[in-house]
């Protein structure tokens, strides 16, 4: 249905993966969608850690255990490669977090550069085979990716979340990005600011002025969220706080992820009405 990339200007930490980790899981936990994440960056276990801490899966909801992370894309990449592949079988290369295909991951580790060299050339392929199957696909665009790639991705995309930090600097360059960057000229962008701090000088009313607009996205930061993230309960924690008390030090956290998701479904909802 739609392919969703979250993407940064700039090579440096945005908190980028962790709020994929967290619109994504939401998604999952409360909305009947087919997701599919996509990570892109190399021998990174940020999603392992997220769900299957030290590959156990005590934590996660109906895991399967086909086969490695690792084997999995590199299997997945040969499938394409060699023309062998189908929307239907991707499903046997990822690993579930939520059942009924509400959530799976799909990323690498512990596999050679020349291994990610290869199938990085078919990351684009993968997104668009995975967009007939899945109602959603997260791409999470690593910044040290090529820059072929990541305009391929970005070219393919139907939402990009432009994820930016609370940094004057970074703010202006990615300002700077929106106007020149001719990939994006014809893309629903939608600005996420990552790790966000309510007490910062620069909240989300004075970024949205100088970027001119109306309702930027924000992700605060939330130390129980980030330990899950470490611990392989991501799931566990959404659940866990789904219902939490206005007066809970979480709620905050969780009304910004649903609100978060609200606006990316409204979204989705008119780019439906385009077609």
């Amino acid at each position: 249905m739609a392919i969703i990339s979250f993407w940064n200007n700039r090579n440096e930490e945005t908190g980028k993966s962790s709020a994929v980790a967290a619109i994504s899981t939401f998604l999952g936990i409360n909305h009947n969608y087919k997701i599919l994440v996509l990570s892109t960056k190399y021998n990174d276990y940020f999603y392992q850690d997220c769900y299957w801490k030290d590959n156990k899966n005590e934590n996660v909801i109906n895991a399967k255990t086909m086969v490695g992370i690792g084997e999995g894309m590199v299997g997945l990449s040969r499938a394409i490669l060699s023309n062998k592949v189908s929307p239907e079988i991707i499903t046997n290369y990822t690993k579930i977090v939520l059942n009924d295909n509400r959530l799976e991951i799909l990323y690498d580790n512990n596999i050679m550069k020349e291994q990610y060299e290869t199938h990085k050339t078919v990351f684009n392929d993968i997104v668009k085979t995975a967009n007939k199957f899945y109602d959603l696909v997260f791409v999470d665009i690593d910044s040290d990716l090529d820059e072929k790639t990541k305009k391929q991705l970005i070219e393919t995309s139907n939402i990009v979340i432009g994820c930016v930090p609370q940094k004057p600097r970074t703010i202006k360059s990615y300002l700077k990005e929106k106007k020149e960057n001719k990939i994006l000229e014809n893309k629903l962008l939608i600005t996420l600011l990552c790790k966000y701090d309510i007490e910062s000088k620069f909240n989300k009313k004075v970024v949205s002025k100088f970027l001119k607009e109306k309702n930027p996205l924000i992700l605060p930061y939330n130390t129980a969220f980030m330990d899950a993230c470490n611990e392989g309960k991501v799931a566990d924690y959404f659940i866990k706080y789904m219902k939490v008390s206005k007066k809970d030090k979480n709620a905050y956290f969780m009304s910004c992820v649903s609100e978060d998701v609200e606006q990316i479904i409204y979204a989705l909802q008119n780019l439906q009405l385009r077609i």
